[in-house]
């Protein structure tokens, strides 16, 4: 499971750079991926599973009660999901990327570094 949280880390590293270096192509592709079929559910799905390799993971890296808390606020927001509306989640998301974008270079630089942090401390 740890090599699963270490990728999960990678994954993270690479959101954060794109956050950082395109923000605006980064808001672009959340209001383009939005506007799909599966957005909703795939959002949920998500979640769940890494919420899941979080919690299944959590005792193989240095610090265990961080990756629970992850683990278990995805699962809620999964839950969240599960209740709020596509409609809802679509319009959320759309706001989000057009309102936020001042917001991403430095949320992509806490990105990358907590992705890296996730990897240092998965690897032992």
């Amino acid at each position: 499971m740890a090599i699963l949280i270490s990728l999960w880390g990678v994954s993270i590293c690479c959101f954060g750079l794109f956050m950082l270096f395109k923000p605006e192509a980064f808001s672009s592709a959340i209001v383009t991926f939005s506007h799909q079929r599966y957005f909703h559910y795939f959002e949920i799905i998500s979640r769940l599973a890494i919420g899941a390799v979080l919690l299944l993971g959590a005792d193989q890296t240095r610090y265990p009660l961080v990756f629970e808390f992850i683990g278990n606020l995805l699962f809620m927001v999964a839950i969240l999901l599960v209740f709020m509306t596509e409609k809802h989640h679509k319009i959320f998301a759309v706001k989000a990327a057009k309102q936020g974008l001042a917001w991403f270079r430095p949320a992509g630089l806490a990105a990358l570094l907590f992705g890296i942090w996730t990897i240092y401390v998965t690897l032992n």
